[in-house]
């Protein structure tokens, strides 16, 4: 087959078609290649994320492949770079590698805009490019993990440009000051196919280091196969710097509270408006992944509101109590808690065993966090696929409120140790304040709080006040 013939076979594509080298040499391209280039403004530049993925996979395999199948298996589509606000600089680049004479090349082609699904993809893509924090994904299903697509936000927290790290290992932003325990956090979650969030010293494009909060999740096909990874990033070097800097603790959680109120919390929110919009769009085990983010974002939010109520009660040595009706307490925390775990109804059962009791008890507003903060406990960490969650109260000389879930349970020796500043359960990946907080609150109020076993599994959390 001459030269010529491929040429022109070349040129009768109604697609922009390229082919490049290691090197990132363009060996031949068609006229709708270059039309493409000049007519987008895409920059030329875009075939580095060639470069980038055949030395993903070189370092990859020991040898090219001779079988021209495995060769196919080990196409990509990656997702150009592109504005927002414009949809005719969003393309879909497909990278198809193989081996001649022993070397690297890959075929370059622009997928067809016309294609069925276009438009919905469009929309999820401004979505995520739009969102304030740094979004990747990642393909699975090919050598080495490598990213198919990051947005605006990822290129200003790390300073390379998309284009060159499309086709790359997320690694690069590790240095030699990342943590190998917290990498190794990553990779476990990678092995078991389950998310995770950890907070990485990695280094920024110009050199310097900056402290990414990393959260991952799978997406899944129909099948359940683990097919991508999306990655959420933010730089939160600003927050973890100024709490080391601090040298007394009240001064450590006034700031903390600061940052957390305005900044997390407006980018959690931000996370679920737009999870929120894209659910319609999202099924099978995908739904799930979302489910996932949105339980993040919403464990997010909690969050914020336990700092403040942390920084309050740090700052008060002698609180007033006053009488509170509990029953009106706990009724608006049962609301809040199926309002803002809509998306998991069909899984979660919130049950009174009995009547509310018409009791007061001496507390402050805040009495309010001791429940927020055990009732989303009992979902975040109930790693069962139906969530019971049981409430019932005692009244006696003092009043004494249980919380039963059906969850993993808390070993005895851990009991206690939980309720310490900064102590985590053992699935979890928070900060600890939650249950702290919790402690701290019932301290003040006169009362208590202990854990037991509930049958046949699961912790029973006993909330003891005194009775007004």
């Amino acid at each position: 087959m001459s030269d010529e013939f491929t040429a022109r076979t070349l040129e009768s594509l109604p697609i922009g078609a390229a082919i490049v080298d290691e090197d990132r040499t363009r060996i031949t391209s068609n006229a709708a290649w270059e039309e493409f280039l000049d007519t987008t403004g895409v920059d030329p530049s875009v075939e580095r994320t060639v470069t980038n993925y055949l030395g993903t996979l070189a370092t990859s395999h020991h040898e090219p492949p001779t079988d021209p199948d495995a060769s196919d298996a080990l196409a990509i589509t990656l997702t150009l770079p592109y504005h927002a606000s414009d949809d005719d600089r969003t393309h879909r680049l497909r990278i198809e590698p193989f081996v001649h004479d022993g070397d690297w090349y890959a075929s370059l082609s622009v997928a067809d805009r016309e294609s069925p699904g276009w438009s919905r993809s469009q929309l999820k893509e401004r979505a995520m490019d739009e969102a304030p924090v740094g979004i990747t994904i990642s393909d699975y299903t090919v050598p080495d993990n490598p990213l198919i697509y990051a947005n605006a936000a990822f290129e200003r927290i790390t300073g390379y440009d998309v284009t060159a790290v499309l086709g790359r290992n997320c690694r690069f932003l590790q240095g030699e000051t990342t943590d190998p325990e917290s990498v190794a956090r990553f990779r476990e979650a990678i092995d078991d196919n389950e998310s995770t969030t950890v907070e990485l010293l990695n280094e920024h494009k110009d050199g310097d280091r900056f402290w990414n909060a990393v959260t991952l999740a799978p997406l899944r096909d129909r099948t359940g196969t683990v097919t991508n990874w999306v990655g959420f990033q933010q730089d939160v070097t600003a927050r973890t710097e100024a709490e080391r800097a601090l040298s007394t603790e009240r001064d450590q959680y006034a700031l903390l509270n600061q940052i957390v109120r305005h900044d997390i919390r407006n980018d959690a929110t931000v996370i679920r408006g737009w999870g929120s919009q894209l659910r319609d769009d999202v099924s099978g085990e995908n739904a799930e992944a979302l489910d996932r983010i949105m339980d993040a974002a919403t464990h997010t939010l909690e969050l914020t509101e336990a700092v403040r109520d942390l920084a309050t009660i740090v700052s008060t040595e002698d609180p007033t109590l006053e009488p509170v009706a509990l029953a009106d307490i706990l009724g608006t925390e049962f609301q809040r808690v199926r309002s803002n775990f809509a998306y998991q109804a069909d899984s979660l059962s919130l049950q009174v065993d009995g009547a509310l009791p018409d009791v007061e008890v001496l507390a402050t507003p805040l009495l309010s966090s001791v429940f927020t903060n055990l009732l989303d406990n009992a979902v975040f960490h109930n790693d069962a696929d139906e969530i019971r969650i049981t409430v019932s109260v005692d009244v006696g000389e003092t009043v004494r409120v249980h919380i039963a879930d059906n969850g993993p349970g808390i070993s005895d020796d851990r009991k206690e140790e939980v309720f310490d500043q900064g102590e985590q359960g053992l699935r979890s990946s928070g900060s600890g304040l939650g249950l702290y907080l919790v402690d701290q609150l019932l301290e003040r109020f006169g009362g208590g709080v202990r854990l037991a076993d509930n049958e046949p599994r699961g912790t029973v959390v006993t909330v003891e006040l005194q009775r007004a």
